[in-house]
């Protein structure tokens, strides 16, 4: 066995003394394919070297395994857990029959001492690891936040997207009844007069000079009523269905009588017709127009967050910014009140603004997930002589004491195991770190606060 350890890149060139220590310090240990080592958010009170075989190391991310890497013959695993004291944030697995040399914490606390070469060179690659961890969870943290991104402009691009699909349908049904009505009108003969009061009565409703405010639905239900009976008093067929068009659009009693003075009594039927239909239209023109518009808004808002077409570094308007991102997390904010104090004069600042909305998609998701969904965060941003501040609070249960040390840790998190990954803290911490800034915790029960201060001028760290 001996010599079949010096094979070991671990412990290549120790004396024999120091080996024989391992060996007398250390046990042998079996698992088939499938058996587990250890599990993430378990003990990890063991430090192993693989032998023979392969063990496959995953740690769960938002709800799915990500495959870390494996440990094949003469690679070690363990060592991170035992250095910091914590539980197992990754699992093992073997994925073959293997054979591995188990320490225990105290014979791995010895080691460093025992066989300081080996102690050294565990914690050289313990380094390296930990910088190749980050590395690849941060990529991880960048790809679940898309995913959060992408799931919240779908959600809010879904309701305006099938409004203006059932009013482009609606009005595919709806124009061959109006042409029919057209040609009908075409047939009365009427006069210059009287086309012209149809086009300017037209014009009015569908072309208002103020937006249309919506009536109480009492009042809404009495003046359908009113107009139903007015249609059904002058013997104008489906008067009732048309009543909720001429009330949407304003219409009076007084208005249909003015019109109505103008025609005889066997015109009115196909003139109101006509008019329902063209209203009929109009609204559902207004339909499609606002929900597009609503999508170029949105689409606007996310060329906003991410800064596309822009150079890494650009003057960075941090209110619009902080807008963005509120449009962007709209979906999670259905009952969270948003309360705004923005500075008017706030400068702009040189910075880069994608990773900046990253900041605050953050602490903002963080907020929605103290509360629960449910409650209060102020925004506010203040310019202080050679700084803007950005401050973003929430009302919810607060930061326990005993975390607060803790709260910018790489992989620290609170969250049940494999819900996020413990970087996005720290992923913010080292944003404002690169931008010269400063990010400053306070909380208390009930109230929670997460204060930025950003220097105007300043160049930005690279990357």
């Amino acid at each position: 066995m001996m010599d079949d350890l010096y094979q070991i890149p671990l412990f290549e060139g120790i004396s024999p003394d120091e080996l024989a220590w391992l060996v007398a310090h250390s046990h042998e240990e079996r698992l088939e394919n499938g058996d587990y080592f250890f599990k993430e958010g378990g003990p990890a009170d063991r430090f192993y070297i693989v032998l023979e075989g392969e063990l496959q190391v995953s740690r769960t991310v938002d709800g799915r395994d990500l495959i870390m890497g494996t440990t094949p013959r003469g690679i070690m695993g363990g060592e991170m857990a035992l250095l910091s004291r914590t539980p197992s944030n990754v699992t093992a697995r073997a994925i073959m029959p293997c054979r591995l040399m188990v320490f225990d914490e105290p014979s791995f606390r010895e080691l460093f001492s025992a066989c300081p070469v080996v102690g050294m060179r565990i914690l050289q690659t313990t380094a390296q690891r930990m910088q190749g961890t980050v590395t690849i969870l941060k990529q991880q943290e960048k790809m679940v936040a898309l995913g959060k991104l992408s799931a919240g402009l779908a959600h809010e691009l879904n309701n305006p997207a099938a409004a203006a699909g059932r009013a482009a349908q609606s009005l595919r049904e709806t124009l061959p009844g109006v042409q029919a009505q057209t040609l009908n009108l075409g047939g009365l003969g009427l006069d210059g007069e009287q086309l012209a009061a149809l086009a300017a009565f037209q014009q009015r409703l569908t072309v208002p000079a103020a937006p249309h405010i919506p009536l109480p639905p009492l009042e809404q239900s009495t003046r359908e009523d009113e107009i139903g009976a007015w249609f059904e008093g002058r013997e104008i067929p489906g008067g009732w269905e048309m009543a909720p068009a001429f009330v949407n659009a304003g219409v009076s009693l007084d208005d249909l009588a003015a019109l109505a003075g103008k025609f005889s009594a066997g015109q009115l039927t196909p003139v109101f017709r006509w008019m329902h239909g063209a209203l009929e239209t109009a609204g559902l023109l207004e339909v499609i127009q606002e929900s597009t518009q609503r999508i170029s808004e949105l689409v606007t808002a996310i060329k906003a967050y991410t800064h596309m077409d822009q150079a890494p570094v650009q003057d960075v308007d941090l209110i619009q910014g902080l807008e963005s991102t509120l449009t962007v997390l709209r979906y999670k904010l259905r009952n969270v009140q948003i309360v705004r104090e923005y500075d008017p004069n706030l400068p702009v600042i040189q910075a880069r603004g994608g990773e900046l909305n990253q900041v605050w998609t953050n602490l903002i998701d963080n907020a929605i997930d103290a509360m629960q969904g449910k409650g209060q965060i102020a925004v506010i941003t203040r310019a202080e002589n050679n700084f803007v501040m950005i401050e973003i609070a929430d009302n919810g249960p607060g930061i326990p004491p005993e975390i607060m040390p803790r709260l910018f840790e790489p992989f620290f998190t609170t969250k049940e195991v494999g819900v996020g990954t413990g970087l996005g803290l720290d992923i913010s911490y080292r944003i404002i770190q690169q931008h010269h800034g400063t990010i400053e915790v306070q909380s208390s029960p009930g109230h929670t606060r997460f204060i930025i201060r950003l220097p105007i001028q300043a160049a930005v760290n690279p990357l």
